[in-house]
């Protein structure tokens, strides 16, 4: 079982399975992408972590489940809600954030600013 997610630069689906390994740096198996440069080297523990806990839950729901049958019914609501609250909201008609290539709100219609001659005599 595996998490799928897509690459912030090229859009393109990767699987959490394949950014693991420490020595690959934690990032797009296809464009290089760095998805967590200041954390490169722990990242690869966190997302193994994610998947052993997926798999866990899924394992212990369907054990859960096995054993009550329709005696017992889980609201869905607060198995799901709680995961999907952590992860960010997708807006699929907003670009890849790495295919932004407008100036920064910051900068958009300043004047450039005149440069400053300093003279020490």
């Amino acid at each position: 079982m595996s998490i799928s997610a897509h690459c912030g630069s090229c859009n393109r689906e990767v699987l959490l399975g394949q950014l693991v390994q420490p020595s690959d740096g934690f990032r797009c198996p296809v464009c290089g992408f760095a998805f967590a440069p200041a954390y490169a080297t722990v990242a690869p523990g966190v997302a193994d972590r994610v998947m052993a806990a997926q798999a866990a839950l899924v394992t212990a729901l369907a054990e859960l489940g096995s054993m009550t049958g329709d005696r017992l019914r889980l609201d869905r609501a607060t198995v799901v809600d709680p995961i999907a609250n952590t992860l960010p909201q997708v807006n699929a008609k907003q670009p890849a954030l790495g295919r932004r290539h407008h100036a920064h709100s910051w900068a958009r219609g300043a004047a450039p600013q005149p440069t400053q001659t300093i003279s020490h005599q």
